[in-house]
Protein backbone atom coordinates (compact mmCIF):
# COMPACT_ATOMS: atom_id res chain seq x y z
CA UNK A 1 0.00 0.00 0.00
CA UNK A 2 1.45 3.37 -0.71
CA UNK A 3 1.57 6.45 1.70
CA UNK A 4 -1.32 9.02 1.09
CA UNK A 5 0.01 12.46 1.61
CA UNK A 6 -2.54 15.58 1.46
CA UNK A 7 -1.64 19.38 1.52
CA UNK A 8 -3.22 22.20 2.90
CA UNK A 9 -6.63 22.40 2.42
CA UNK A 10 -6.44 19.04 0.32
CA UNK A 11 -9.00 16.14 0.91
CA UNK A 12 -12.64 16.14 0.91
CA UNK A 13 -14.74 18.96 1.85
CA UNK A 14 -17.58 18.66 3.66
CA UNK A 15 -19.93 21.72 4.35
CA UNK A 16 -21.57 21.52 7.91
CA UNK A 17 -23.46 25.29 7.76
CA UNK A 18 -21.15 27.74 8.64
CA UNK A 19 -18.31 25.09 9.51
CA UNK A 20 -16.24 23.09 7.06
CA UNK A 21 -14.52 19.75 7.46
CA UNK A 22 -11.76 18.26 5.27
CA UNK A 23 -11.89 14.24 5.41
CA UNK A 24 -8.33 13.27 5.11
CA UNK A 25 -8.46 9.75 6.23
CA UNK A 26 -11.92 8.09 6.51
CA UNK A 27 -10.21 4.85 7.31
CA UNK A 28 -10.32 3.32 4.27
CA UNK A 29 -6.15 3.41 4.25
CA UNK A 30 -5.96 2.67 7.88
CA UNK A 31 -8.16 -1.15 7.86
CA UNK A 32 -11.50 0.82 9.67
CA UNK A 33 -9.22 1.80 12.51
CA UNK A 34 -8.47 5.47 12.16
CA UNK A 35 -10.61 8.31 10.67
CA UNK A 36 -8.92 11.90 10.43
CA UNK A 37 -10.39 15.35 9.46
CA UNK A 38 -9.42 18.94 9.42
CA UNK A 39 -12.12 21.45 11.04
CA UNK A 40 -12.32 25.25 10.21
CA UNK A 41 -14.50 26.66 12.75
CA UNK A 42 -15.92 30.66 12.15
CA UNK A 43 -16.34 33.18 14.71
CA UNK A 44 -19.25 32.35 17.45
CA UNK A 45 -20.37 29.53 14.73
CA UNK A 46 -23.49 26.90 16.20
CA UNK A 47 -21.27 23.92 17.35
CA UNK A 48 -22.56 20.58 19.25
CA UNK A 49 -24.01 21.08 22.49
CA UNK A 50 -21.87 18.58 25.00
CA UNK A 51 -22.32 14.88 24.50
CA UNK A 52 -20.64 11.42 25.26
CA UNK A 53 -19.65 9.16 22.58
CA UNK A 54 -20.29 5.38 23.51
CA UNK A 55 -18.38 4.23 20.87
CA UNK A 56 -15.20 6.30 19.37
CA UNK A 57 -12.42 8.08 21.08
CA UNK A 58 -11.67 11.50 19.59
CA UNK A 59 -8.73 13.60 19.23
CA UNK A 60 -8.59 17.17 18.77
CA UNK A 61 -5.33 19.44 18.24
CA UNK A 62 -6.00 22.73 17.96
CA UNK A 63 -3.79 24.46 14.60
CA UNK A 64 -4.67 27.97 14.63
CA UNK A 65 -7.14 30.65 16.65
CA UNK A 66 -8.35 29.54 20.18
CA UNK A 67 -11.24 27.21 21.13
CA UNK A 68 -13.24 26.69 24.23
CA UNK A 69 -13.76 23.39 25.91
CA UNK A 70 -15.93 21.49 28.07
CA UNK A 71 -14.30 18.28 29.05
CA UNK A 72 -16.07 16.54 31.90
CA UNK A 73 -17.05 19.70 33.88
CA UNK A 74 -13.78 21.62 33.36
CA UNK A 75 -14.00 24.37 30.81
CA UNK A 76 -10.61 25.85 29.60
CA UNK A 77 -9.48 28.03 26.38
CA UNK A 78 -7.23 26.09 24.10
CA UNK A 79 -4.85 27.56 21.78
CA UNK A 80 -2.50 26.57 18.81
CA UNK A 81 -0.54 23.10 19.70
CA UNK A 82 -3.36 22.07 22.12
CA UNK A 83 -4.27 18.61 21.99
CA UNK A 84 -7.59 17.45 23.72
CA UNK A 85 -7.80 13.55 23.73
CA UNK A 86 -11.79 12.81 24.69
CA UNK A 87 -11.80 8.91 25.84
CA UNK A 88 -15.23 6.54 24.99
CA UNK A 89 -17.96 7.67 27.89
CA UNK A 90 -16.15 11.21 28.36
CA UNK A 91 -19.08 14.48 28.55
CA UNK A 92 -17.69 17.02 25.98
CA UNK A 93 -18.38 19.94 23.46
CA UNK A 94 -15.90 22.28 21.57
CA UNK A 95 -16.48 26.30 20.38
CA UNK A 96 -15.01 29.21 19.05
CA UNK A 97 -16.56 32.21 21.43
CA UNK A 98 -13.68 34.27 19.78
CA UNK A 99 -13.63 37.09 16.72
CA UNK A 100 -10.90 34.92 15.28
CA UNK A 101 -11.63 31.85 12.90
CA UNK A 102 -9.85 28.68 14.30
CA UNK A 103 -8.85 25.37 12.99
CA UNK A 104 -8.40 21.78 14.56
CA UNK A 105 -7.56 18.62 13.81
CA UNK A 106 -9.82 15.99 14.48
CA UNK A 107 -9.26 11.98 14.18
CA UNK A 108 -11.60 9.57 15.37
CA UNK A 109 -10.91 5.63 16.42
CA UNK A 110 -12.77 3.71 14.86
CA UNK A 111 -13.63 6.69 12.26
CA UNK A 112 -17.52 5.40 11.62
CA UNK A 113 -18.54 9.03 12.78
CA UNK A 114 -17.23 10.50 9.94
CA UNK A 115 -20.57 9.20 8.18
CA UNK A 116 -22.23 11.32 10.76
CA UNK A 117 -20.94 14.24 9.22
CA UNK A 118 -21.83 13.27 5.74
CA UNK A 119 -25.42 12.71 6.88
CA UNK A 120 -25.39 16.05 9.04
CA UNK A 121 -24.38 17.76 5.97
CA UNK A 122 -27.46 16.49 3.94
CA UNK A 123 -29.51 17.66 6.54
CA UNK A 124 -27.50 20.84 6.43
CA UNK A 125 -28.30 21.18 2.30
CA UNK A 126 -32.12 21.27 2.62
CA UNK A 127 -34.19 24.59 2.73
CA UNK A 128 -34.82 24.55 6.68
CA UNK A 129 -31.76 23.84 9.36
CA UNK A 130 -32.03 20.85 11.15
CA UNK A 131 -33.63 21.10 14.38
CA UNK A 132 -31.99 20.50 17.70
CA UNK A 133 -33.87 16.86 17.55
CA UNK A 134 -32.99 16.10 14.81
CA UNK A 135 -29.42 16.43 14.79
CA UNK A 136 -30.05 14.69 18.52
CA UNK A 137 -31.74 11.88 16.31
CA UNK A 138 -28.84 11.48 14.46
CA UNK A 139 -26.22 11.67 16.93
CA UNK A 140 -28.36 8.99 18.78
CA UNK A 141 -27.66 6.68 15.41
CA UNK A 142 -23.64 7.00 16.23
CA UNK A 143 -23.73 6.00 19.62
CA UNK A 144 -23.44 9.67 20.89
CA UNK A 145 -25.50 10.45 23.73
CA UNK A 146 -26.82 14.40 23.99
CA UNK A 147 -26.47 15.25 27.63
CA UNK A 148 -27.64 19.08 27.40
CA UNK A 149 -28.75 21.22 24.71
Amino acid sequence: MDAIILKSGEGRMISLGAIRMWVQEDGTHTRGTLGVAEFEIPPHAPTPPPHIHHAHEEVFYVLEGDLEFLVGTQTMRAGVGTFVMVPIGALHTFSNPTDKPARFLNTFTPPRYIHYFEEMSLLFQQSVPPSPQQLKNLMARYDTEVVAS
